[in-house]
């Protein structure tokens, strides 16, 4: 499939006069880049909103819980319409008590947070002086319109970190969208799936109103707004790592490059043909390619020994796996591109013959909490070893960081028969990412 869909971007462009606009109308799905969302590792927006948190209580709240800690008042704003801004509160508990953490939100905007859930959150992070709580994953309601007039409502999912941006700084929200509009849209007689996904986690979907994705425009670090338009281009069903599109630029489908618009509430998205060129394709990296990120071991480097633990307790040493393949994967309980990879590479070791493979788990930069808590909810999904770092949330002396170079997670290390590195991986491009396949294959297994 792939290479059919390098062959539909490179075909001759038809005149603009051949093809009209055309329209879909499409859907919000909350769960989109959730920790199991389907665009989850394929899609990794930056961080979206910070909003300042207070402990002045604002005017117009009627009712409260009874809080254990101090709490700490925000507000956030999804859509542009009469409604769209939602109250909050956090009840910031003392740092030996973190886990009694609750997150209110006035979703009814009838100002009791009293009313609308008991404010658990999913995860609160580990019991540190300053530590972040979360990631949180929520559903809010969201409004399009103007200041008067409301010509849609909804809900918007999204994902939320509390805690200073800086050490010693003040409580802030950050934020990250969760959610998109997904749908099919009529190309050339047949219906192509569509994502668009808006990257401010203010739930407005204008591309107009977003700017280029370029490393300049974030070296300003500015809060800015992009956006990501992702297109089944090879029909295959599955959304793969070549076909995700700066939405603001025009892009190849087929024969024809069009030019994305779509509306405040991203219900209605339209392909317009322009003439203008279109965007170079994100490909993935493949055999023959180099896929070695700069500053992993090089290949054929002795893999450092190290010892960690089971859930149980039992310690493992990497050199206790000598003569058999091992496939090294540091992950994270909190890392969504790291858990959206795992069926991938479960499937790929799993069709590797010719030798015994290892898939070694190593958590990392993590707190062991959230570690024991992960493993046996999800110890029957994913056939790994599973083992814990000593080093916990500590990134410098980490197995990871000290031994292996690693700087970003996923990062895959394929380790041969001999000890020796025979590659590393970092990122996840996605179900057509095939690169876990070639590394295995060096290492002298056949699929």
């Amino acid at each position: 499939m792939k290479s059919t869909l390098f062959a539909l971007a490179l075909a001759p462009a038809l005149s603009v006069a051949a093809a009209a606009p055309v329209t879909a109308m499409l859907t919000m799905d909350n769960d989109a880049l959730t920790m199991t969302g389907e665009l989850s590792g394929r899609v990794m927006p930056r961080s979206g909103l910070t909003l300042p948190l207070s402990t002045t209580r604002p005017a117009g709240v009627v009712k409260e819980p009874a809080y254990k800690g101090t709490p700490h008042y925000g507000t956030i704003r999804l859509g542009n319409g009469p409604r769209a801004e939602t109250r909050f509160v956090m009840d910031r508990a003392p740092d030996d008590r973190r886990y009694d953490n609750r997150l209110y939100f006035d979703r009814n905007h009838n100002g009791d947070f009293t009313d609308d859930g008991d404010g658990e959150m999913q995860n609160v992070g580990k019991n540190l002086p300053g530590a972040r709580v979360g990631p949180h994953f929520m559903v809010l309601p969201a409004s399009w319109g103007d200041a008067t007039h409301e010509t849609a409502s909804g809900e918007y999912g999204f994902m939320c970190l509390i805690g200073p941006e800086k050490s010693g700084g003040p409580e802030l929200m950050l934020t990250r969208t969760a959610a998109a509009r997904t749908g099919y849209i009529e190309l050339d007689g047949k219906l192509v799936r569509v994502a668009l996904i808006e990257t401010a986690g203010d739930g407005i979907f204008d591309i107009a109103k977003a700017v280029e994705a370029t490393p300049a425009a974030f070296a300003t670090r500015a809060k800015i707004k992009t956006m990501t338009l992702v297109v089944d281009a090879d029909g295959n069903g599955q959304f793969g790592a070549a076909e995700v599109f700066d939405a603001t630029l025009p892009f190849q489908v087929g024969a024809t490059t069009y030019q994305a618009s779509a509306t405040a509430d991203g219900s209605q998205l339209t392909f317009i043909p322009t003439t203008r060129a279109a965007q170079a394709m994100k490909v993935p990296r493949v055999a023959g390619a180099s896929t070695k990120d700069a500053g992993l071991l090089a290949s054929g480097t002795a893999a450092p020994d190290f010892t960690t633990k089971r859930l149980d307790g039992r310690a493992l040493k990497l050199s206790d796996l000598r003569g058999k393949v091992v496939v090294l994967d540091f992950w994270a309980t909190w890392c969504i591109p790291c858990i959206r990879s795992m069926p991938h590479v479960q499937k790929t070791v799993a069709k590797a013959s010719g030798g015994e493979v290892v898939w070694l788990g190593v958590c990392v930069w993590d707190d062991q909490k959230a570690f024991e808590k992960w493993v046996p909810v999800n110890d029957a999904k994913y056939s790994f070893t599973k083992v814990f770092d000593p080093a916990g949330k500590d990134r410098p002396t980490s197995i990871a960081s000290k031994l292996y170079k690693v700087t970003g997670i996923p990062t895959l290390y394929v380790i041969g028969a001999n000890g020796h590195v025979v590659d590393g991986l970092v990122g996840f491009l996605g179900d057509d990412d095939n690169r876990l396949e070639q590394a295995l294959t060096k290492a002298g297994l056949k699929f």
